[in-house]
């Protein structure tokens, strides 16, 4: 669907979700419901919040298991750190937990 300049328009979900998030619905929502759970805890802290995000969504995926391996920390942290580092992502990042804060 586009609007009236020719650019594709946003859905609701598309709204609704950012890139670190899984894109299978019912991860999707898991992810999501953990987040809004989690975040009022997590403070303002940018680094906090993204490293939660990625955190999230990885255990959601299977890739985390039940205890952090020393390899999975620098995995973690490496995903953190490059998201920080691209500005874009940041944002993007940063405004998908405002929207489920607000």
């Amino acid at each position: 669907m586009t609007n009236s300049d020719g650019r594709a328009m946003q859905s609701a979900d598309d709204r609704d979700t950012v890139f670190i998030a899984p894109r299978r619905r019912d991860k999707h929502d898991q992810f999501v419901s953990i987040l809004k759970t989690i975040l009022p805890y997590i403070g303002s802290d940018e680094g906090k919040i993204i490293l939660t995000q990625v955190m999230i969504a990885l255990k959601v995926e299977g890739v985390i298991g039940t205890e952090m391996t020393p390899k999975t920390e620098k995995m973690v942290n490496v995903i953190s750190e490059s998201i920080m580092k691209q500005p874009g992502k940041k944002i993007e990042a940063l405004k998908f937990a405002n929207r489920l804060l607000g």
